[in-house]
């Protein structure tokens, strides 16, 4: 009888899945949980630490990022069980590759082939200068090998850990689905063993190269294996009070036990004053967030079909490009105003509106890269990404440089403009609900680069004499535009 339970309840675990599989649908537990996540990253890359050290962040928002990296192993291994993929020529398979590429790869290279443009410009088309003036000595050489982006911003960190995942996932799930005991006790000795290299081979970091070699170990999919092996684990049963889930609960006493005394107590594993365990993710943390996955899948429903849950499930889909965005986002309030710690002591309603800001801007322009990247027409989603970024830098310095107090009174019209360029865009969108032809899309594209250009000139170098001319040719530009548009029309067939 002992064995047949287990076996019991993943049988029927299976048939859930396969249930799942047959509607189409995800697990809304889990979008929801990459959703709620979400909103916790960017208010992590927000607020100082003088008041999330007052907070108890490491009980409830810190936990975001171990929650991610759970689910990662629980999402892979569901797809690749769905698949019925065991061998490692069935796991390492060009399909599987071509979709990590397309799904992390050729994101990030957009958004670093645009940050490397604007990152030029805001420094004057000095290479030296952007690569020091930013976040030097702390971005060295070697953090070009850890993805970061011409514009730092907060949890570029976390893209070579994704990097390497498509690399080295389908090995430990091919030895998952041989031996899981043994592999998620490997998991747990890989991640310890890091750990213990960087103690005794690193030690007291006394120089930037020692932090950089410390960086890339700690940007590395091996350093979180642990995480990855408990989210793998719970893909084959994730019903929390299983007899083969009943360690998580042995070990989630001690997970809550360390991250209190570290939260609030200043505790940390010294030996002669050097750290023991890097960072605030690692093994003694990742049971904690753990468990709260598995109490999140058997408190809400694993499908769900109103609009709210509609809405969850695309931001969980699209957490992803809401990285990249705020990544980005965070590195221009960085570049801009010397800090993305924008909410410090003394908590006031416009840092409130701050926050708000910052989720109102992030998420939503995250959610509609994703879409956009599901544009099959090369041409039109090149045109679609110019777009997006110009636009998108425009309201991040309109939210966080020029509504910020001091305020800046003087605006260029070239900038009013692309704001009103994108509420006419998205206004037409929501009330045609269809695509413009590609010819239009290209002209008005133009008009909005030529209004970028502008903008950037009135700021840095047209003397205030000129404006007028520029803002005729802006008139100009726009006539031309509008009747290429009409024309573009009159000859649809």
């Amino acid at each position: 009888m002992s064995k047949r339970k287990p076996l019991t309840e993943l049988i029927l675990f299976q048939k859930d899945t396969e249930i799942l599989e047959e509607r189409g649908k995800n697990f809304f537990q889990i979008d929801f949980l990459k959703a709620a996540m979400t909103f916790l990253v960017i208010f992590d890359h927000i607020v100082d630490w003088g008041i999330k050290s007052k907070i108890g962040v490491s009980l409830w928002e810190r936990i975001s990022i171990p929650v991610f990296l759970v689910i990662m192993g629980f999402n892979m291994g569901i797809s690749f069980q769905r698949k019925g993929l065991t061998k490692l020529n069935e796991l390492y398979s060009w399909s599987y590759f071509k979709s990590k590429i397309l799904r992390y790869i050729v994101p990030f290279l957009v958004l670093y082939s645009f940050s490397t443009v604007i990152g030029l410009i805001f420094y004057q088309f000095n290479i030296t200068a952007m690569y020091y003036g930013q976040y030097y000595p702390n971005h060295g050489f070697i953090q070009l090998f850890t993805g970061i982006l011409p514009f730092w911003g907060p949890g570029n960190w976390f893209i070579p850990v994704i990097f390497e995942s498509i690399l080295i996932f389908p090995l430990v799930y091919w030895a998952f689905a041989k031996k899981q005991i043994f592999t998620l006790i490997l998991c747990f000795t890989i991640e310890i063993v890091l750990q213990l290299i960087v103690f005794f081979f690193i030690g007291e970091i006394t120089s930037w190269e020692e932090a950089h070699i410390l960086g890339l170990f700690m940007t590395s999919f091996p350093f979180y294996l642990s995480a990855i092996g408990l989210g793998l684990w719970f893909s084959f049963n994730p019903k929390p009070f299983s007899r083969r889930n009943l360690f998580i609960w042995i070990l989630f006493p001690i997970s809550l036990i360390y991250i209190i005394l570290y939260q609030f107590f200043g505790f940390r594993l010294l030996i002669n004053d050097i750290p023991l365990i890097r960072g605030d993710y690692n093994s003694l943390v990742f049971p904690y967030s753990a468990v709260l996955v598995l109490l999140v899948m058997i408190i809400l429903p694993q499908y769900s079909e109103n609009r709210f849950s509609h809405a969850i499930s695309l931001i969980g889909k699209s957490t992803y490009h809401i990285l990249l965005t705020q990544i980005f986002g965070y590195g221009m309030i960085f570049a801009w105003r010397g800090a993305h710690y924008l909410i410090n002591v003394g908590f006031t309603f416009f840092d409130a509106l701050l926050l708000i800001y910052a989720w109102i801007i992030f998420i939503p322009f995250g959610v509609l890269w994703y879409k956009l990247d599901q544009e099959k027409v090369i041409i039109r989603r090149l045109l679609y990404y110019v777009n997006f970024f110009l636009i998108f830098i425009v309201v991040v310095y309109t939210m966080f440089v020029w509504l910020t107090p001091p305020l800046i009174n003087w605006v260029p019209i070239p900038f009013i403009i692309i704001l009103i360029y994108a509420a006419t865009v998205l206004t037409i969108n929501i009330l045609l609900k269809n695509p413009v032809k590609t010819t239009t899309l290209a002209l008005w594209t133009l008009f909005l680069v030529y209004l970028f250009i502008l903008t950037i000139l009135y700021i840095g170098i047209l003397p205030p004499s000129e404006y007028l001319i520029q803002n005729i040719s802006i008139s100009t530009f726009l006539i031309l535009v509008i009747i290429g548009t009409v024309l573009d029309y009159t000859f649809r067939k």
